[in-house]
This record gives structure tokens, sequence and C-alpha cells, in this order.
């Protein structure tokens, strides 16, 4: 019997994979036969704009030629034509005030763009997708309307149907029971004796929990050179959403740190300490970051727990960019251990914009996607060197993720996402 038991959990596990695997081969030739259709969309309606500025063209010509004496003969004729359908194929010459306005235009058009768009408030909302991509997750077509013919009107409302319908009921229940499943789980083992083997039941059932949690998302995950995986000592890493945690949980165990929340993240929270150290603290109060310093040294003199994940950013940015990271997390340890995250956002957007969203309508979001994909490296440990500060060891780690993730290594602190700067001048 348990013989059976064992062989149909194999099965069903390979049978799991095999269709993630075709799911997203799928997904990828939707998206290629949506990108294709779209610049076949782009240049009929560029053909048709350019027949429509000819016709025009050629309507003004052929008023000027009414004006003209009827003596002209059948060659001036021919050769009137002909120059007007060379003139058919150049735009129109534009006097000297216009040029001179255009560019004045396009300079103000410049210096409001560097004003606008700068390397850091862009990194705090969700990254555009790429011109000529569509994934088929706009809610509004507005925007999209005059790209769009009949085809892909058609899959949109197909899709639509599909996330809204199908997957979004089945993954909300199966989040919800999910939650449920923790929050028990968790107050069962709470109530175990402290026998020698208990915490490594603890982390077996834990990361079995969050492996079903992440397949009811769905989330698939990709973890490259795990011979780096942590096992004890502080492991940092860029920060993109609350899913981070939920995506290296499911690979290896940590002690976790972070800002105490409520609503949903406050359950898990209170979860998880019930049966396992973590350290929760208000970012706002100077006395729980000098207690969170003191319990990170105490935890890396200890040799059998497991390692802290720490994210240095301190709040989410939309996996384009690592901002950075503050020193107190690069003070107690001389060895860190850096991992890189980076979604992939054809399939979903896994960024949460804490500011303007909750954590509700994030997972809503997120539930309502296609799927999220992400990959992970684990890198190797990283030392500090004898005349290196904290934050030169930041800097160095935070170059190295940001190398390994290929995405923008910038110097700005993420904690602007919430306070305007101060102005020493004012």
């Amino acid at each position: 019997m348990l013989m059976q038991v064992v062989i149909l959990t194999v099965l069903v596990w390979i049978s799991f994979v095999w269709l993630q695997c075709r799911y997203l081969e799928i997904l990828e030739l939707l998206f290629a036969w949506i990108a294709e259709q779209l610049a076949i969309t782009r240049r009929r309606r560029a053909r048709e704009e350019r027949h429509r500025l000819g016709q025009g063209l050629q309507d003004q010509y052929a008023e000027s030629d009414t004006d003209t004496d009827g003596d002209t003969d059948t060659n001036s004729q021919d050769q009137d034509k002909g120059d007007g359908a060379e003139m058919l194929l150049s735009p129109p010459i534009k006097n000297r005030l216009n040029v001179r306005v255009e560019q004045c235009c396009d300079l103000i058009a410049a210096g409001l763009g560097l004003v606008l768009e700068d390397d850091v408030t862009q990194r705090f909302v969700a990254a555009p997708s790429p011109a000529g991509e569509w994934n088929l997750l706009t809610r509004n077509l507005r925007q999209r309307k005059r790209y769009l013919n009949w085809r892909l009107r058609i899959v949109w409302l197909l899709g639509w149907l599909t996330r809204y319908g199908l997957l979004l009921p089945l993954r909300t229940s199966a989040c919800w029971l999910c939650l449920f499943m923790i929050s028990g789980i968790t107050v069962l083992l709470s109530h175990l004796p402290d026998w020698h083997f208990k915490r490594q039941l603890v982390e077996l059932v834990l990361r079995q929990c969050f492996r079903i949690t992440a397949g009811c998302l769905p989330m698939i995950r990709r973890f490259h050179n795990t011979e780096y995986r942590p096992t004890k000592g502080i492991c940092v890493c860029n920060h993109t959403s609350p899913l981070d945690v939920l995506v290296l949980m499911c690979d290896a165990n940590y002690s976790l740190t972070g800002q105490v929340h409520t609503g949903i993240l406050g359950v898990l929270q209170r979860s998880l300490s019930r049966v396992s150290s973590h350290m929760w603290f208000d970012r706002k109060e100077l006395a729980d970051r000098e207690a969170l310093a003191l319990l990170l040294r105490l935890h890396c003199s200890s040799k059998d727990r497991p390692p802290v994940l720490l994210f240095p950013e301190g709040t989410c940015i939309n996996n384009t960019a690592v901002m950075q990271f503050k020193k107190g997390s690069f003070a107690v340890s001389d060895i860190v251990y850096p991992v890189a995250i980076r979604y992939d956002r054809r399939f979903g957007e896994a960024f949460w914009d804490s500011t303007r969203y909750s954590m509700l309508r994030y997972m809503l979001m997120v539930v309502s996607s296609w799927c999220i994909c992400c990959d992970v490296w684990y890198m190797a440990p990283l030392t500090r060197r004898i005349d290196e500060s904290p934050v030169e060891f930041s800097n160095r780690v935070k170059a190295a993720i940001a190398a390994q993730a290929n995405i923008d290594d910038l110097p700005w602190d993420g904690n602007l996402k919430r306070w305007s700067p101060v102005r020493d001048w004012q």
C-alpha cells in the first residue's frame, strides 16, 4: 500500500512538472502570434495613413488643374501628373517657422522627459511592456484599441473569460485553503514538545506547505547554482514582492525579517512565528532597528540556526533595478550569501506597489494573471575585505546581484517610494 502511494505521488509530481512546461510553451507560442498580428496591423494602418495623405494631395492637385487653361496639350498634362506622383512620395515642404517650432517642441519634450522619467520614480511603478509585445492581461482595451484587429479582440475575450471565469475562482479558493492549512498546521506543530527532531519536522512540513501554495498561484520556479544554497549566516536578496519569500522558502528554510504587517500578511507572520524564530520590526521605530541588529548578531553567532533572509532595499522595486542596500545588514557579519531573483513579466506582473494596492488587491491581480515565472540564482558567498566599510561591502554585493539578474544598479534609496526627500535649503 505504501509503495503504491509513493508511486502515485511520483507520477502526479512528474505530470504536474510536464504540464507546467507545456503551459509555458503554449503561452510563448500565443504571445509570438500576438506580436505578429500587432506588427501586421501597424503596417496596414501605416499604409492606410500614407494612402489617405496621398489622396488628399492628389485632390488638391486635381483642383489646381481645373483652374488652368484648357489649351494645355496632352504631353504637358502627362508631365504634370508625373510631377504630382513624385510629390506624393515625398512629404510637403514646410516653411521655416514650422521647422523652428518643431525643433523647439522636441527640445521641450526631451527636457520634460528627463524631469518626469527619472531613474528613481519609474522604479516604483509597474514597468511598461516592451513595444510590439502584449500578454493579453490588459483590463481595458482603450489604450490598445487602435492596433487590435478582430482576431486579437476575440483572443483577448477568450483569455479574459478563461482567467476570470475559470482560473480566478479556482486559484482564489486554493489560496484561501492554503492560508487556513498553514495556520492550522502551525498551531498543531506549536503544541509539540521540544524534541530534537522538531526543527527538522517543522522545516519539512512548512516547505511542503509553501510548495503547495506556490503551485496554487501558480508559480513556476527555476533555481540555478544550487551548490551555493545558503545553510547558515545571512542571505541577502533583491526585493520585488512578498512572493520572494514564498519562492525562496520553497527550496530552503530561513529565519525571516521584515516590516510588521496587518491583514493577510499579518496572519502569515503570526502563524510562522509560532513554530520558528522570525524577527518582525517597524522600520519607523529606531528602537526596533537597534534591537534587530542585536538579534542578527546573536543569530549569526549560533551554528544550529537557519540562515537569515534579508531584503536590504527595505521596499519593493519593480524588478528592473536594485537600489541602495542598508548598511546595517552588512555590519553584523563579514560573510553574506547573495541571491538574485528576476521575474518574467510576460506571464504576469509580480511587483507589489504597496503605496497603491492593498495585499488583497495585489493577490487578486496575481491569481488573475497567467502565472508567475521567476529565476533564482544562488551566488557564491562574499566576504568583507579588511579595509572595506559596511557601505562599500553593501555596494559590492548589490552590484553583484544586479549583474547576475541583468538589471540596473542604482545608488538611490528605495524609501523615496514612501517619503519625499528633505530639502535642507528650505
